[in-house]
């Protein structure tokens, strides 16, 4: 019971040390308004006294309601408390370099710019375009390892379709290359029979072959190259 006694006496004591030193601070600026206070103080100066002097109330209530025994936390007391704390950081923003904080508002600037920016992207996004599942899987310890994609059975039937297609085009294209000539034909269409080539017709690939009489009648034109009869192998004029 004495210790207890004694704490709290030296507690006592001490706040009223506190509230001597405080008074002892106070009475200059208690010996006049507080315009006639702001008078000779700088702007910054003027704001951080107007800020103080709230805070030092309502500092001055808390404590005298612990005094009273009633609980500060459920009085209005603490919220003034807060509100008078935002203004501190406000003096202290002001208080800074120009050049300081021109850098600390553009450096909120562009992190409010890329945060909206990344959020238009994602709503601009058409919808089923979205990124598909990754084949690279992270360990614990931070090492990638590669998992093996699985192959259905519809991939499989694909990729042979695909091999298949492309076996049937390249003989398509061997087989347009080479060209077959039959010798029996050859010979055939060597021995022609003029009074067939009079009518000006011939037999094989339906090709029509230039007579005497047609050369006649281009003889003032200019000439034409003779047409070449394919199974022969030689021109004919």
């Amino acid at each position: 019971m004495d210790a207890d006694s004694q704490r709290l006496r030296a507690k006592v004591a001490a706040l009223n040390g506190s509230m001597d030193d405080l008074e002892t601070q106070l009475e200059p600026l208690l010996a006049q308004t507080l315009p006639e206070s702001l008078v000779g103080l700088e702007t910054i100066q003027q704001a951080k006294l107007q800020v103080a002097l709230p805070y030092l109330v309502y500092d001055l209530i808390f404590i005298y309601l612990k005094t009273r025994g009633i609980d500060p936390k459920t009085h209005p007391v603490i919220s003034e408390l807060d509100r008078i704390r935002q203004y501190f950081d406000k003096d202290k923003e002001c208080g800074r370099p120009s050049e300081e904080y021109a850098c600390a508002a553009h450096k909120a600037a562009a992190n409010r710019f890329i945060k909206h920016a990344i959020a238009q992207v994602k709503t601009q996004r058409p919808p089923g375009d979205e990124e598909g599942p990754s084949h690279i899987r992270f360990s614990q310890n931070g090492e990638s390892t590669k998992v093996p994609v699985k192959v259905t059975t519809k991939m499989a039937a694909r990729a042979q379709y695909e091999k298949e297609l492309a076996e049937a085009e390249s003989e398509e294209e061997e087989e347009e290359g080479l060209e077959v000539i039959d010798d029996d034909e050859a010979a055939s269409s060597m021995d022609v029979d003029p009074d067939t080539t009079s009518k000006g017709k011939a037999k094989g690939k339906g090709k029509a072959i230039v007579t005497e009489d047609t050369e006649a009648s281009l003889s003032g034109r200019k000439r034409r190259r003779p047409a070449m009869d394919p199974f022969a192998g030689t021109l004919r004029r």
